[in-house]
């Protein structure tokens, strides 16, 4: 079944059938949203052995914020920018020094200092507070 914005109708008794059916129907728009929009997210990755690799099949883009947050500081923050040329990456290129947590992500930049492409995926190191 296909998403009815109209069902259920007004006033009308609820069947599971019904509802099963346009939860069914949403989530295939969502999944084919996602389909299309995710080659315009980049994908931050790490070796078992400490290299990071970044997949991105959106517009050409060449620099790259680094955005991370801490037990050192808790707000994310632009750790600094690296080129397409730096990846892969070590540990050292990524790591903040002196914590006992943190996170990762990045974002394409625009050579203004402006955000040019969605965040990446986050990865997560030691144990993080909720």
């Amino acid at each position: 079944m296909t998403f009815n914005p109209n069902l259920p109708a007004d006033h009308s008794p609820l069947s599971s059938a019904e509802v099963r059916g346009q939860l069914n129907g949403l989530k295939a728009l969502i999944d084919d949203l996602q389909s299309q929009l995710a080659p315009l997210v980049p994908v931050l990755t790490r070796s078992a052995d400490g290299h990071w690799t970044l997949t991105y099949a959106g517009p050409a883009q060449d620099t790259w914020q680094v955005w991370v947050r801490s037990s050192g500081n808790p707000a994310w923050t632009m750790l600094g920018e690296m080129r397409n040329s730096a990846f892969p990456a070590t540990d050292d290129n990524m790591a903040p020094g002196g914590v006992t947590w943190w996170q990762i992500k990045i974002c394409g930049e625009d050579g203004d200092g402006n955000q040019s492409t969605p965040f990446s995926n986050i990865i997560s190191f030691g144990p993080v507070p909720s």
